[in-house]
C-alpha cells in the first residue's frame, strides 16, 4: 500500500495543467480565465449522467460504512434554483437548470457555450478537457470549446446519449449504436460498428458500452487492462482517466485498469452510482450517504457527509446533489487523504452569444454598428445601452475565413478602419494574418457599396512577414491628417526588431492609402520622421514597442497607445513623430535588459501610466470616452486588462500629470473597446455579448483593495 501511495504521489504532482494563451495577451503567460453574467442571478447546479460518465442503478444490500471521518457538507442556501444534471471538466463544471438551460463555472474559458441558440434546451450536459457537450431536447448534440482534435464536432443525427472523455466524445444514437469522435488514437474514437448499446461512456484513453445483456464491452487504448471486454452482467458504468468500473446487477461496484492509487479496489457493499475521475473513485449508497476510494489512501478516504441523490465526476473533483438540487463538490489533494470542500458554488448562467472573440467595433455606415471577430468576419452588431449586441442571423459583411489564419491565439483578422471621409472614399481597410509559409500580416482595403463589403475587390495595401505565434499589433486608426496609422507587434522572437529601423516590426506606421492603386499601393506622408534617414524604413512613425494591441486619438489629435508588456509593466503612452518607446531595453519606465544599455539610451518618451502583473497582464487601451451615458467620466481615457478585467479611467491632474482611477473590476477577459456614431463607448470581451460600457460599469462595481491614483 506504500508503494501504491508513492506511485499516486508522483503522478499528482507531474500532472500537467494546461495554460491559455489568449489575443492579446503574451502567450508565455498563463491566462486568469473567469466568467461574466451580467445582471443574472448566481445559480447552482446539478449531476449529470455521464462526464466522467456515472449512472444511477437500483438499490442493494446494506453498505459498508466509511473508514475515514467525513466532512460536514453546508446545508443548502436558500433562494437558490434547482439544477438536474452536473458535468465535471478539469477545470470547471457544467449543469443543468429545470429548464434544460446550460450554467458552468470554474476556470476554464473554454466551457462557456458560446456557439448555442439562444433558445436551446438540453436534456444533458457533458465535460471533457477544455469542451463540453449538451444532448437537445432534439437528440441533437452541440458541443462548444477547443476545436482541438475535433471533439466539439459532433455527428450528425439523433441520439440519446452522450458523454464527453478527455480528448474524445462518444455517443449512442436512438438506435443504439456509438459514434466517437475527437483524438483518434488507440482506436479510442472507433467503437464496435455492429454492436447495440444500452449506455456508453468515454474515460481518458478508451471507451466502453452496456450490451442489452449487460455484458461490458470497450474500445481503445488498453494498456493497463483498462478496455478489457466483461461478460458482467452490469447495470451501469463510469470511465476514468485510465479506469473502468461499473455496477453489478445486485449493486456491487467491480473496477478493472489502473489501480495505483486504489482506484480499482471499490469497497464491498451495495452502490446506486458511481463516478470515477482519474484517481480516485466514489460511489452513493442506497441511503443517500457516500463512500469514496483511491487517491492511494486504501479504504481512509474521505468524503462529505450528509444525504445525497446524484453523484458525479472527473480527475480530481467530485459533486453530489443534496435533496432539492443543491450541489456539495470536494477535490482530493494529493498530499491528503481529507478531501477539501469547494465553496458554496454559483454556478452562472452560460451567456449564449454568437460572438466569441470580438476585436474591433465600428459604427457601420447607414446607421448600427459592425463587429470584427478574430476568425475572420465582420458582421452586423445590433444594440442600444440596454441590450446587448449580438451578431444577426444575415450573412456578414465580409467572409475573409478562408483567407485568415486564425490558427494560433493571437492571429486571425485583427482590425479594422472605414475611411473617415467614407462619403467620398468608400473603403474599409482590415489588417489581418493571412495563409501563407512562412506568416504574414496583410493590410488590405475594400470597397463598400450599399452597407456591403466587396470581398472580390480586395487591394493588398502592405504585407509584413510575422512567422511567429504572437505579438502581432493590430490596430488600424486614422488620425485627424487622414493618414493611417497601424500598430505592429515585434512577432515575439524578434524583440530587438523593435529598435531596428529597418524593419517594420515593433512600430506605429504612417502612410497616406487615397489613391491607392495595384502599382502604388500607399504613399510616404512628406513629413514622417525617418524619411531623410539613410536605409530606415520611411513608413515608421514611432518605435521601440512590443506589441501595440490598442491606440486611439483623442479629441486634441494626440495618439495613445496601450503596449502589451512582458513581465514587468504594461503601459500606456502618448506616441508623436519619431518617439521611441524604449522596447526592448526598457519595459515601461524598468531597465529590461542591461544597466550600460539602458543608461546609453536616453531619449526614449516615457510612459503616462505603468501597472504590474499585481493588477492584470495585458493592458487593452480603450480611448476617450465622448458618449453622454456617463457624463462624470466625460473626457476620460479609458483602459482595462484582459487578465484581471479592471477598467480604470486616465484624467489629467492639477500637477500637469495623470490620475489612474479604478472604475470597476468585471468579470470578463476584455479584447477591445469600440465607439458608437454618439460616442457611447463599449466594451468587447472573450466569449461575452458586447455590452455598452455604461452596462458593465454598473454589473462590475469597483474593487477598492487596488489603491487608485499615478501609475
Amino acid at each position: 500500500m506504500k508503494f501504491a501511495r508513492c506511485r499516486s504521489l508522483l503522478k499528482s504532482w507531474f500532472r500537467i495543467c494546461s495554460g491559455r494563451n489568449l489575443l492579446p495577451i503574451r502567450p508565455e503567460r498563463l491566462s486568469l480565465t473567469r466568467f461574466l453574467a451580467l445582471g443574472l442571478t448566481a445559480l447552482a447546479l446539478s449531476v449529470v449522467l455521464s462526464g466522467a460518465c456515472a449512472n444511477r442503478a437500483p438499490a442493494g444490500p446494506t453498505p459498508s460504512p466509511a473508514v475515514a471521518d467525513p466532512i460536514a457538507a453546508a446545508p443548502p442556501p436558500a433562494g437558490l434554483t434547482p439544477l438536474t444534471q452536473i458535468g465535471i471538466g478539469r477545470d470547471g463544471q457544467c449543469g443543468l437548470r429545470e429548464s434544460g438551460r446550460v450554467v458552468c463555472q470554474g476556470n476554464d474559458y473554454h466551457l462557456r457555450p458560446t456557439m448555442l441558440l439562444a433558445a436551446a434546451r438540453f436534456q444533458q450536459v457533458t465535460v471533457g478537457q477544455e469542451y463540453a457537450c449538451g444532448l437537445g431536447l432534439d437528440g441533437i448534440i452541440t458541443c462548444w470549446g477547443s476545436a482541438e482534435y475535433g471533439k466539439n464536432a459532433p455527428p450528425p443525427g439523433q441520439f440519446a446519449q452522450v458523454d464527453a472523455g478527455k480528448q474524445h466524445a462518444c455517443a449512442r444514437d436512438i438506435a443504439g449504436y456509438a459514434h466517437c469522435w475527437g483524438w483518434d488514437w488507440d482506436g479510442r474514437t472507433a467503437p464496435p460498428a455492429d454492436a447495440i448499446f444500452t449506455a456508453i461512456a468515454a474515460g481518458g484513453v478508451h471507451g466502453c458500452g452496456l450490451t442489452a445483456q449487460g455484458a461490458l464491452q470497450c474500445w481503445g487504448k488498453n494498456d493497463l487492462g483498462q478496455a478489457n471486454s466483461h461478460s458482467g452482467p452490469f447495470q451501469s458504468l463510469t470511465l476514468g482517466i485510465r479506469h473502468t468500473c461499473a455496477l453489478r446487477s445486485e449493486g456491487a461496484a467491480w473496477c478493472q485498469g489502473d489501480d495505483a492509487a486504489g482506484q480499482s479496489s471499490p469497497p464491498p457493499g451495495a452502490f446506486t452510482q458511481i463516478a470515477a475521475g482519474e484517481l480516485h473513485t466514489c460511489g452513493l449508497r442506497p441511503e443517500g450517504g457516500l463512500e469514496c476510494w483511491g487517491g492511494g489512501f486504501g479504504a481512509e478516504l474521505g468524503e462529505p457527509a450528509g444525504n445525497f441523490t446524484a453523484l458525479s465526476g472527473g480527475w480530481d473533483t467530485f459533486c453530489a446533489l443534496q435533496p432539492g438540487g443543491y450541489p456539495v463538490c470536494w477535490r482530493y489533494r494529493p498530499d491528503s487523504a481529507t478531501p477539501q470542500l469547494l465553496p458554496e458554488l454559483t454556478f452562472r448562467v452560460s451567456l449564449v452569444v454568437e460572438i466569441r472573440q470580438p476585436v474591433e467595433l465600428l459604427s457601420w455606415p447607414g446607421g448600427g454598428l459592425a463587429v470584427v471577430q478574430r476568425e475572420g468576419t465582420l458582421a452586423r452588431c445590433l444594440a442600444d445601452n440596454q441590450s446587448p449586441c449580438a451578431a444577426g442571423a444575415k450573412p456578414p459583411l465580409l467572409d475573409l475565413t478562408d483567407r485568415t489564419d486564425s490558427s494560433t491565439t493571437e492571429n486571425g483578422m485583427l482590425s479594422a478602419a472605414l475611411d473617415p471621409d467614407f462619403d467620398r472614399f468608400s473603403f474599409l481597410y482590415v489588417y489581418y494574418t493571412i495563409r501563407a509559409d512562412p506568416r504574414k500580416a496583410r493590410l488590405s482595403r475594400f470597397p463598400v457599396a450599399n452597407g456591403q463589403v466587396d470581398k472580390a475587390g480586395e487591394l493588398v495595401i502592405l504585407e509584413q512577414p510575422m512567422p511567429n505565434y504572437a505579438h502581432y499589433g493590430g490596430a488600424i486608426r486614422f488620425g485627424p491628417d487622414d493618414l493611417l496609422y497601424l500598430g505592429i507587434g515585434e512577432n515575439i522572437f524578434f524583440p530587438e526588431d523593435a529598435q531596428n529601423l529597418t524593419s517594420l516590426r515593433g512600430k506605429i506606421i504612417r502612410i497616406d492609402v487615397r489613391g491607392a492603386s495595384p502599382e502604388q499601393p500607399y504613399r510616404i506622408p512628406a513629413d514622417n520622421p525617418m524619411l531623410a534617414m539613410p536605409a530606415a524604413r520611411p513608413e515608421i512613425w514611432a518605435y521601440g514597442l512590443r506589441n501595440p494591441w490598442r491606440m486611439s486619438f483623442d479629441a486634441d489629435g494626440r495618439l495613445w497607445v496601450g503596449d502589451v508588456g512582458d513581465k514587468g509593466a504594461e503601459e500606456v503612452s502618448i506616441v508623436t513623430a519619431g518617439a521611441n518607446l524604449g522596447w526592448p531595453v526598457f519595459e515601461g519606465n524598468l531597465c529590461y535588459g542591461e544597466q550600460s544599455r539602458c543608461a546609453a539610451l536616453t531619449d526614449t518618451t516615457p510612459p503616462v501610466v505603468t501597472y504590474t502583473q499585481e493588477e492584470g497582464c495585458a493592458i487593452i487601451w480603450g480611448g476617450q470616452y465622448q458618449g453622454a451615458a456617463l457624463p462624470q467620466l466625460a473626457g476620460a481615457h479609458i483602459f482595462g486588462d484582459f487578465c484581471s478585467g479592471r477598467i480604470w479611467a486616465l484624467t489629467p491632474d492639477a500637477a500637469g500629470g495623470w490620475t489612474r482611477q479604478l472604475l470597476a473590476t468585471a468579470d470578463i477577459e476584455i479584447l477591445s473597446f469600440g465607439a458608437d456614431a454618439a460616442g457611447e463607448m463599449y466594451v468587447l470581451a472573450l466569449n461575452q455579448p458586447v455590452l455598452t460600457l455604461a452596462a458593465v460599469l454598473a454589473a462590475g462595481p469597483g474593487d477598492e483593495s487596488p489603491a487608485a491614483g499615478p501609475g
